[in-house]
């Protein structure tokens, strides 16, 4: 016969008759940020018109919630949960597979989705922050309608000069649209304003494009950091300058999703293509080759060699291009970037183009490089006959770069980029800088300034290119003549 309870030991009856009981849960909020105490009054101040940031501390002064009022409304609780739970959280996501993630917008290691990591830990922060408690909390904070079950999370480390540049986290997934962008912080406890990677808000022009950062959310260990998404959340994480690079930008980062029949209809304000410099006809130009030009690149047999490269290679590098006495004149002048203007918006580039004096040799310089006696010596080099083209003088500094934008893309052509770099420097990859060439994501194509090289590369469709994030480890700014050419209709496509 099977056992019953009563043919069960005392002992063993005994137990049995507890009531069940849930283990403890590994993680939980600090309680004051479930308080009514807490939870009103800031509900009220995240949802209306704040004219400076609002501070609400608790009465032990163990934890406080914070709202910066402009661009955007964005949120930062202090001490929100166990420090003892977050360093074995941290020790766990040490032991995960990390990837590097790098392209035009960022650079930074990060995990795979945490979504079905069945490590403690990490298992039980992502239940919490799922759980009706803490979505409920969330949407109390906010008021702002959040969905049950769908919630994104990851794990980033920013080593030194990684960054992530300006975006808006405004993403609809079919009915479900992100709603609330969360930074869950796991600095070291010595982290500062000096070590980089603060959060960095930007203000919005009266067109809806963002401007530059004017406020910023400090990583701060314990801390957690969150922002409604839409079109005007424009915002970067800010290059991460420690000068000890075995330190690093820890965090845990999502979304909370919600319906997106709650939203108002909106569209991003588009950009123009008039951001981009216009495509004009060659200037008629008598000057002779020999006056500006490296001689060793007017002999007949190097410009067949080089054709041979370029027909072979789609892309040929030139070094040392100018007649070195001419260069040197030009490096000579007058600084021209005293006046220079900084190009945005910062969700498409950040550099300066600077026009020079009329009297001054890179004035003429310039000149000749829109000369159709230079679009003769191009199709020399390169085969490819071309009957406009749009030109840059520009220069990248710390913090500057440009973007590939679906709205906004250059026109496809040959590009020509001469370096006009004031000393000879063996460039650095981890300075960043360097312009990347890529299609379907995959990089075809790198190239590092180098002083006085002419760079020429066939860049047809589906081939995009950018300037990547140059970092505060280079010790020099990259300047430049950047010029696309238009290539002339062949006979083939006449005849379609």
């Amino acid at each position: 016969m099977p056992a019953t309870e009563m043919d069960q030991p005392a002992e063993k009856r005994q137990r049995s008759d507890k009531p069940a009981t849930s283990p403890a849960p590994l993680v939980s909020i600090n309680p004051w940020y479930l308080t009514s105490d807490f939870a009103v009054p800031f509900r009220e101040a995240f949802t209306s018109s704040l004219s400076s940031t609002y501070t609400h501390t608790s009465p032990s002064s163990d934890a406080s919630g914070t709202i910066v009022a402009h661009p955007f409304h964005t949120a930062k609780l202090q001490n929100i949960l166990p420090p003892a739970f977050l360093h074995a959280l941290k020790q766990e996501l040490t032991s995960l597979t990390w990837h590097e993630r790098s392209n035009d917008l960022y650079t930074f290691h990060q995990t795979d989705d945490l979504a079905l990591n069945p490590l403690t830990h990490i298992k039980a922060l992502r239940d919490y922050l799922a759980s009706d408690q803490f979505v409920t909390l969330m949407e109390r904070l906010t008021g702002t309608q959040l969905a049950r079950g769908h919630l994104d999370m990851a794990a980033q480390r920013y080593k030194k000069g990684n960054h992530l540049l300006c975006h808006d986290d405004d993403v609809h997934r079919g009915q479900m649209a992100r709603r609330i962008a969360y930074i869950i912080y796991l600095v070291d406890e010595q982290w500062s304003e000096e070590d980089g990677g603060a959060l960095g808000l930007y203000s919005n022009d009266s067109e809806g494009q963002p401007g530059e950062v004017v406020a910023r959310l400090l990583p701060e260990f314990n801390s957690m950091g969150f922002f409604l998404t839409g079109l005007v959340s424009f915002h970067t994480v800010e290059e991460i300058t420690v000068r000890d690079a075995n330190r690093e930008r820890w965090s845990v980062t999502g979304w909370f999703y919600g319906p997106t029949e709650s939203l108002v209809a909106q569209e991003h304000p588009p950009l123009s293509p008039s951001l981009l410099p216009a495509l004009l006809p060659f200037s008629d130009d008598s000057a002779d080759w020999a006056q500006w030009v490296n001689p060793e690149y007017l002999s007949e047999k190097s410009q067949d060699r080089i054709q041979d490269m370029f027909l072979d290679q789609s892309s040929v590098q030139l070094q040392q291009f100018i007649a070195p006495d001419v260069y040197a004149q030009i490096l000579a002048e007058s600084d021209p970037w005293s006046t220079a203007t900084l190009l945005g918006p910062p969700h498409l580039r950040s550099y300066l183009e600077a026009t020079p004096a009329p009297a001054s040799k890179l004035s003429a310089l310039l000149a000749f490089l829109r000369s159709s006696g230079f679009a003769r010596l191009l199709a020399k080099l390169t085969s490819i006959d071309t009957v406009a083209a749009a030109q840059q003088l520009r220069r990248f500094e710390h913090g500057h770069y440009t973007l590939i934008h679906d709205e906004v893309q250059e026109p496809f052509g040959l590009d020509v980029t001469l370096s006009l770099q004031p000393t000879k420097t063996e460039w650095e990859d981890s300075w960043g800088g360097a312009t990347h060439y890529i299609a379907d994501k995959d990089e075809l194509l790198r190239i590092t300034p180098e002083a006085n090289s002419l760079s020429l590369v066939l860049r047809d469709e589906g081939t995009l290119r950018f300037v990547k994030f140059l970092n505060h480890m280079a010790p020099v700014s990259r300047q430049e003549v950047a010029m696309v050419f238009d290539i002339a209709p062949s006979d083939s496509d006449d005849e379609e």
